[in-house]
């Protein structure tokens, strides 16, 4: 990727004396001359089994500056129930100017580890994007090389309803894979759990060994196939 335009970084942001995320940091970088700004974030980063499910929503110029009061149904995906996420991201797709979501399979997590699997999601995102956006607002603490400027905003989610909407989108396509995964590969609770290392699911491991997938260099599946790892 080409390394040409400038990379912009936002982090340690302060906590937001409101509740839910909203605009401000859109309507700045409006005021500053951008005209198209997407956020983007991920689910599944320190899930133990299935893909990384890395999401991109942008709004139009006119719909930040003057949102309706029912953009309030957006928030951080941890914080909404199935059914308001569900709400939520039929909400985004009929406001949004375009939302689309790069799931990295387990194999490619392992290989290139989960921050270069998100680079290579990002990357996949831009090379898609109907409207390459004037600058990115990624959700964490990332210094990647991308050819599209960007804001590191660690707890983005909270402040951005950019980076709130991106969350939705990845989490509900990636529940949705998960909980098709757990017919296929029964006993880890992956409809539940989604991967995560819940104690049932880590018993689960221990007894059964990991399935076709689950992420082999994380912990503890890596010590479990090295054989230094064997107890629950």
């Amino acid at each position: 990727m080409s390394g040409d335009r400038p990379k912009l970084t936002k982090s340690g942001a302060k906590k937001p004396a409101f509740s839910f995320p909203n605009f401000d940091i859109e309507r700045g970088l409006l005021q500053e001359g951008h005209i198209t700004i997407a956020g983007i974030d991920e689910a599944g980063r320190g899930s133990l089994a299935g893909p990384l499910s890395v999401a991109c929503v942008a709004y139009s110029g006119a719909f930040i500056e003057n949102p309706p009061q029912d953009v309030s149904l957006i928030n951080d995906s941890k914080k909404l129930s199935f059914q308001k996420r569900r709400a939520a991201l039929d909400y985004i797709k009929e406001k949004a100017l375009f939302v689309m979501v790069q799931l990295v399979p387990h194999s490619v997590v392992d290989g290139l580890n989960i921050n270069g699997a998100t680079r290579f999601a990002i990357e996949r995102l831009i090379a898609g994007m109907p409207v390459v956006p004037d600058i990115l607002l990624l959700d964490g603490n990332f210094s990647f090389n991308l050819p599209v400027p960007y804001m590191s905003i660690k707890a983005g989610d909270a402040h951005s309803i950019s980076i709130a909407s991106a969350s939705i989108a990845a989490k509900v396509r990636r529940d949705e894979i998960m909980e098709r995964m757990d017919v296929f590969y029964q006993g880890y609770g992956l409809a539940a759990n989604k991967g995560y290392p819940t104690g049932a699911h880590l018993k689960a491991i221990f007894s059964d060994g990991p399935s076709p997938i689950h992420r082999k260099t994380y912990e503890p599946l890596k010590g479990i196939l090295s054989g230094e790892n064997k107890t629950p």
